[in-house]
């Protein structure tokens, strides 16, 4: 194709920018709040993620209304260092950006319930600290010199009649690139899975197409609901959810390991083949739901039956079939509610087993 050919022919100084400049400033804002909980999925038991609700970001530590404590993130990509006088510098009447990040919990129902108040930026921060010589990339309101908290302080008791800043305002420099977030994120993504199924198989990019997708959607929801398990289903995005995501994009390498075990346990606890079918619905089933589902209940379900298999190992019963019954029978009524049968109580103490080895 010859360079005369291959000229843009709407080649011309565009109007308006700020249409594509808003989507890419939206788009940040998605990508960091995936970002975040992807890289604290493999140690946090359970959370929710929120965009648009109150504040840019939330994060919830729980699926349960009444445990669940938050986290606020106002997400900026405002160039430049962010200085004092940009934190509570108003314009035109208007809330100041430190005074905005305030607001979103100040005077609220739910204002004892959120742990911190975190103002991400892209740029960094250009604050005077008690220790001038150190380089943070998160900033709370102790690390401040005297003289600068009072600033800011002062500044914000003015525009907002309180009598003090909120102690648990955090000032955080964002690890998520200005051009390359989607990149950042799916390798994330890669990194997590890598860390959950060490020499496993998975596919990132289609696990960051449907979580982002997700997110995106539920994020654009504006209707406000009374109820938490609303909440959930129409505007947040789960760990149950990234889970469930993950797990059907990986492949994990000792799948064939795992049947081969299964059958060999069948055969050892006398089963022929029909009732090794039906234990092997209930024991895929379990499976499934382990590997997806990060609540607490399944968390302590795993951990109960380990602990009481490991506990017969340990006394010495070596019949799998006896060792299956003595722990069967010690199941707490909270745990035991999940099941329906005696089957599916063997086929979990059985993946348990298993997953052990």
């Amino acid at each position: 194709m010859s360079d005369k050919t291959n000229q843009n022919p709407l080649l011309a100084a565009q109007r308006e920018k700020a249409g594509s400049e808003t989507f890419e400033k939206y788009s940040y804002q998605y990508h960091w709040a995936l970002y975040r909980i992807l890289n604290a999925h493999i140690k946090t038991n359970e959370y929710a993620v929120f965009v648009e609700l109150h504040e840019d970001v939330v994060v919830s530590d729980s699926l349960d209304a009444s445990k669940a404590k938050f986290e606020f993130n106002q997400v900026k990509t405002t160039k430049g260092r962010f200085t004092a006088h940009k934190l509570v510098h108003q314009k035109k009447n208007k809330k100041c950006v430190l005074g905005k990040l305030i607001s979103s919990g100040f005077e609220k129902p739910f204002k004892d319930k959120i742990t911190d108040l975190n103002l991400v930026a892209l740029n960094n921060f250009s604050l005077t600290l008690k220790d001038e010589g150190l380089s943070l990339n998160k900033i709370t309101l102790d690390d401040l010199s005297d003289a600068q908290f009072k600033e800011l302080e002062e500044a914000i008791k003015k525009e907002m009649g309180i009598s003090t800043l909120p102690s648990n305002i955090q000032f955080i420099v964002s690890e998520l690139s200005e051009k390359n977030f989607q990149n950042d994120v799916i390798a994330s993504i890669a990194k997590l899975v890598s860390n959950l199924f060490p020499s496993s198989h998975c596919s990132p990019v289609e696990i960051y197409r449907l979580l982002i997708d997700e997110i995106n959607r539920k994020g654009k929801v504006t209707y406000d609901f009374t109820k938490w398990n609303d909440l959930l289903t129409n505007k947040a995005l789960t760990s149950i959810t990234v889970t469930e995501v993950i797990n059907s994009f990986t492949k994990i390498k000792d799948e064939t390991k795992v049947e081969i075990e299964f059958h060999t346990i069948c055969s050892e606890i006398g089963l022929n083949s029909i009732n090794s079918k039906v234990l092997k619905r209930s024991f895929d089933r379990y499976r499934r739901k382990r590997i997806s589902n990060s609540s607490t209940l399944q968390m302590d379900t795993t951990k109960y039956l380990v602990d009481e298999i490991q506990i017969n190992i340990d006394k010495g019963v070596d019949v799998l079939e006896q060792l299956i019954e003595n722990v069967r029978i010690k199941i707490p009524k909270k745990i035991l509610r999940q099941f329906n049968n005696d089957s599916e109580i063997k086929s979990a103490i059985i993946c348990e087993y298993i997953m052990m080895s």
